[in-house]
């Protein structure tokens, strides 16, 4: 009986998948061939240029191009390529992310379904994207698993306006934790005049 309805599942996430393509996927939108970055590129090479051209000029603006790969995420420690996405494709799939973590919770509370049946209709329904329709259900279940724990400290059945205003507070938290970036700020001071500077 449960493999027929999975099945049936498997058929309706593959006619979504096909018409309606939603989740993360809305935010994959591919750059042009120019602006994407060279595969040749390694970033402690370009890091260690714009170092060497800092040295050798003295223009505070490499040293602050260097600081700002580090400050947006673009280069780890060892100065090596992050996968990275711009902010607001960034925030758009963490607020994706969270939306769909509280939409589980929803529906595991209000109709004690199990985890991977919520995430089976939940995959189907919006044509999550994923190499297949198995991939998307554990895509969805390792996304609610990994997700922080506050979705977990919600009450049983809890009336809509309530849980949309506990959400929107979830979301307007995430919204609002940026990189701390003050101590940066102070050591990335160019020839160009700042009202920080008054």
């Amino acid at each position: 009986m449960a493999e027929k309805y999975f099945a049936e599942l498997k058929r309706l996430w593959g006619q979504k998948r096909k018409t309606n393509p939603a989740g993360r996927g809305l935010f994959s939108v591919p750059l042009p061939p120019k602006l994407r970055r060279p595969k040749a590129l390694r970033g402690p090479d370009l890091v260690k240029e714009l170092v060497r051209l800092w040295l050798h000029t003295e223009d505070t603006r490499f040293k602050d191009a260097v600081f700002a790969l580090i400050e947006h995420g673009i280069v780890d420690g060892e100065f090596n390529f992050l996968p990275w996405d711009p902010p607001w494709r960034r925030q758009g799939k963490d607020m994706l992310e969270l939306l769909m973590c509280a939409t589980i919770h929803n529906l595991k509370s209000c109709y004690r379904l199990s985890l991977r049946r919520v995430c089976a209709e939940l995959a189907a329904h919006t044509g999550w994207k994923a190499q297949s329709f198995a991939a998307a259900v554990k895509d969805l279940e390792l996304l609610y698993r990994k997700h922080p724990r506050w979705h977990f400290d919600l009450p049983e059945n809890m009336p809509l306006a309530a849980f949309a205003a506990v959400v929107e507070k979830k979301l307007e938290k995430a919204r609002s934790t940026d990189f701390p970036t003050l101590t940066l700020e102070k050591w990335c001071r160019t020839s160009i005049p700042t009202t920080a500077d008054n």
